[in-house]
Order: C-alpha cells, then sequence, then structure tokens
C-alpha cells in the first residue's frame, strides 16, 4: 500500500482579502478579466456568465457569497476557472486579484478555525509567512447547483 504525500502542490491565489488556498487540480485555468454577461436576475454573488470553452459558466463573487466585501478589482485582477466535483456544472469562475503561485503545503503547517470564518470559507492556514483561507468548494458548489444558465 503506498503511502500518503507528505506535501501537497496547492496554489496561493491572491484575493480581495486573505488569499485562498487551494489543491492546484481545482484551478482549471487563470483568463484575462472580461465583461461577463449579464443574466440580469440572480444572487447579489452571482456577476453574470462567461463563454469558456464553447460553455456558458457563472463568473461569482466570492466576497459577496462569503458576505465578507464588496467586489474589488484591482489593477492586476484576472478571472479563475474552477474545476468543480459535486455539482451538475463541471465549471465556475471567480474573480482573483492577481496570479496565482504554485506552493508546497506539508502536514506540519499548522491549521487555525477561528470563529469568525465565512459561509463560503472552510478554514485557514497559515502558510509561506501568510494566513491564507481554504474556501469552502462544497458550500460555493452549492450555491452554484442552484443557478439557471441564461436561454
Amino acid at each position: 500500500m503506498s503511502s500518503l504525500p507528505s506535501d501537497i502542490s496547492s496554489l496561493l491565489i491572491p484575493m480581495q482579502g486573505r488569499p485562498w488556498l487551494v489543491p492546484n487540480i481545482v484551478v482549471a485555468e487563470v483568463i484575462p478579466l472580461r465583461q461577463p454577461d449579464r443574466p440580469g436576475h440572480g444572487p447579489e454573488w452571482l456577476l453574470g456568465w462567461l463563454s469558456w470553452r464553447d460553455q456558458q459558466i457563472p463568473l461569482l463573487s466570492f466576497e459577496k457569497l462569503n458576505e465578507s466585501g464588496q467586489v474589488t478589482i484591482g489593477q492586476d485582477a484576472r478571472i479563475a476557472v474552477l474545476n468543480t466535483v459535486a455539482s451538475k456544472a463541471p465549471f465556475y469562475a471567480v474573480i482573483v486579484q492577481g496570479i496565482p503561485r504554485l506552493i508546497k503545503v506539508g502536514k506540519d503547517d499548522p491549521v487555525e478555525e477561528p470563529v469568525d470564518t465565512g459561509p463560503a470559507e472552510a478554514m485557514y492556514i497559515q502558510v509561506g509567512g501568510d494566513l491564507a483561507v481554504i474556501p469552502d468548494l462544497d458550500a460555493i458548489e452549492g450555491a452554484v447547483a442552484g443557478l439557471q444558465k441564461p436561454a
């Protein structure tokens, strides 16, 4: 039987607040910022729909979904297209504030679970001198699963 790896290849993704830390397989692609098609209705965190690889995918504001702030578009903003695991839709996109960087996360990196995590945050972890958010991907995918694609 093979043993589990001691380090996990992850991405530290610049966000408006604390950076995200996700396994690198979560991110399908980082694309230049562009204006989404607006659906005209839907939750406040749904910024619109993007045409990506011949399909329509929702563009989300993590800050709005997490109830942690306003949508901010910085000068280095981009769009990260994320793979889903349990959702009917195979992809969704979020606004990020720069280019993700590869980082190895070890089993001994300290994990913190502050009381004030938002509804789309699982926990915090100290990595490379940064306190990063591990997003609750199940909660985000659950929100995305309820969206209706525009006709």
